[in-house]
């Protein structure tokens, strides 16, 4: 079997020879590392290793305001992005951006601004950015395309998730307050962002694009559970999700979800939205592949749930981690492997080498 047989037979539930084996999250550092290790310099992990991919598309989901530098030094970047919000870049270390403005504040621009968000294909054809990094790839998304599809690749549609744009747009504090003091507001800019989308979804679809799974990131949790109690989320984040996923699967396509921290309260929601598998089950916020696979059997796929940490520590902790865990998250054939979030630069290439190893042989059926 291919990546892409394995990948969805996963999915579905399906006979395969082993598991799926992937990682869309390793570190530029960590490769860096690995090259000085002995990893062919021509060569990525992903192919080095064998892993099943998926190969993600995405499209400009943004205002298209013009984007503007305010600040750069030897170690910093500070610039505004397609909707306006201003950001602080480490140029030096693979780190998240820090939010220091933003433009949509309130209604009044917001009803201003939302005429921006109108479908064209051009976002699409246009998109050049790696959906994991966001660095820049050599060839276009039509060209990667159709590279991915004459080696029957696992393809990816991944659009920013409408609960999850409303967070970014306003900066998670504010979004959060928002929430409590007036939700009509993050109602309509959720369903706005919903049905632009669904348009988007059209447009791509009618050149002649087909994906197997619509993967949305959207971090509704932290370690201690939901960024927002579960009434709002059925009140005013389920409608768009539902309506969302069953656009993708009148597309043909799986949904794929990723949430870090503790999903337990949220994981029964998105399965009434409409999700078919859940990532990257971070172990170090309480999630255990073991309960889950109990607790939901057959109805959802999962990926992930390897702790990282352990990863980076001695091979008698990753032998313990995964003889515990893979055999329990096969039983129903819908596990992927994957680590609990990414592969850092702490990871030696050997300890990663044994897993690969290890899961391969483990995850035989």
């Amino acid at each position: 079997m291919n990546g892409r047989q394995r990948l969805l037979a996963a999915l579905n539930g399906q006979p395969a020879d082993r598991i799926p084996i992937t990682e869309i999250g390793i570190w530029p550092e960590t490769e860096e590392r690995w090259h000085s290790e002995g990893l062919p310099q021509d060569v990525s992990a992903q192919d080095h290793f064998g892993l099943d991919r998926f190969h993600f598309f995405s499209f400009d989901g943004s205002l298209m305001l013009p984007p503007e530098i305010k600040e750069e030094t030897e170690d910093i970047l500070v610039v505004s992005d397609g909707d306006g919000n201003t950001y602080r870049y480490l140029k030096n270390r693979q780190a998240a951006p820090q939010l220091v403005g933003t433009t949509v504040n309130g209604w009044e621009a917001w009803e201003r601004l939302r005429i921006r968000l109108s479908p064209d294909y051009e976002r699409f054809s246009s998109f050049r950015r790696d959906v994991i990094w966001g660095t820049l790839r050599k060839d276009s998304q039509e060209q990667y395309y159709e590279r991915v599809r004459q080696a029957d690749g696992f393809t990816v549609l991944t659009p920013i998730e409408p609960c999850w744009y409303y967070i970014r747009l306003l900066g998670e504090e504010e979004a959060l307050v928002q929430m409590a003091l007036e939700p009509q507001f993050a109602q309509r800019i959720m369903e706005d962002y919903t049905e632009f989308n669904i348009r988007m979804l059209e447009e791509i679809t009618k050149h002649g694009y087909s994906f197997d799974a619509m993967w949305v990131f959207s971090d509704l949790c932290y370690k201690n559970g939901m960024l927002f109690s579960p009434e709002f989320y059925r009140n005013y984040v389920l409608p768009c999700q539902k309506k969302l996923f069953a656009a993708a699967k009148e597309h043909g396509m799986k949904v794929i979800y990723h949430s870090d921290g503790d999903i337990r309260a949220l994981l029964p929601l998105l399965i009434e939205a409409g999700i078919d598998c859940m990532q990257p089950l971070e172990a170090r916020a309480g999630n255990d592949i073991c309960e889950y696979v109990e607790q939901y059997g057959n109805r959802l796929t999962f990926i992930g749930n390897i702790n990282a940490d352990i990863l980076a520590g001695a091979v008698e902790d990753i032998e313990r981690e995964l003889l515990k865990k893979i055999p329990a998250a096969k039983k129903y054939r819908r596990y992927i492997y994957h680590s609990d979030h990414s592969i850092p630069d702490t990871v030696s290439l050997e300890n990663f080498k044994y897993a690969i190893t290890l899961a391969k042989k483990l995850g035989q059926y």
